[in-house]
């Protein structure tokens, strides 16, 4: 059973609740092996005992200790950010304002209304309702999803026996370019002698006589830390391509 499938009300026979129980740590975790410090059995109760619906226990899970350690605590916000798109909306953001968005909202009002708010969007009700286990939506082409979509959903995923590692932003370069992840990432030679350009625009006056449109050009070394720098001083990216 995928699951896609697992569409069921909470309060069932234990077996079948233990089913759900694995397929949320799964989804909710990326596929990661958990230690037994990792694992939640008071959330797991709950579930067991109709106390949480499958969406509360996908929150519970991704508001835990062992999500925040193993998520937040180990990527720079714009992943963490990534992966929680991943695992509980099960599809990749759409675009810079959309991480931009989260990641003010984690710095302001913090890791688990950070989390509540992509479980309790009407985007999650829409696609999972209260009792299904989030699944990646962008496997295949769907309905309202762009062909860059699949493919960013194709460059965050690790594989059947892989898992979400702790890493550098994914989808960073894609998402400022609006372009193909593997055509905006992976496009350096042997030595990564390849250089971009990347036209941007400040919201302030860059000095006395600089115009607010800026051109960089810059190694594919120094590509992710560039965006960075021009995203911190809330710059927008217009365009990223070869030198």
């Amino acid at each position: 059973m995928t699951t896609a499938t697992l569409a069921t009300p909470a309060n069932q026979d234990r077996s079948h609740a233990e089913d759900i129980i694995r397929a949320v740590y799964r989804q909710v975790f990326g596929n990661r092996h958990l230690m037994e410090l990792d694992v939640q059995p008071s959330i797991e109760a709950l579930f067991i005992n109709g106390d949480l619906t499958v969406q509360g226990l996908v929150t519970a899970l991704a508001q835990s200790e062992s999500y925040r350690r193993l998520f937040l605590e180990t990527n720079n916000p714009y992943r963490f950010v990534e992966l929680n798109f991943k695992h509980l909306l099960g599809r990749p953001p759409r675009d810079q304002a959309e991480i931009s968005e989260h990641v003010r909202r984690l710095a302001d009002e913090g890791f688990e209304a950070e989390i509540a708010s992509y479980t309790y969007s009407d985007e999650y009700l829409n696609n999972f309702g209260i009792d299904s286990v989030p699944y990646a939506r962008t496997q295949t082409s769907v309905d309202g999803e762009s062909t860059v979509a699949y493919q960013r959903n194709q460059a965050m995923d690790p594989g059947f026996a892989g898992f979400d590692a702790d890493q550098g932003s994914v989808l960073q370069v894609s998402l400022a370019s609006n372009s193909n992840p593997t055509a905006a990432g992976t496009r350096k030679v042997v030595g990564g002698g390849n250089r971009f350009t990347i036209l941007w625009t400040s919201r302030v006056q860059l000095g006395a006589v600089r115009r607010s449109a800026q051109r960089s050009v810059v190694s594919y070394s120094s590509l992710s830390r560039t965006i960075q720098s021009i995203q911190a001083q809330g710059g927008n990216i217009l365009s990223i391509a070869n030198a």
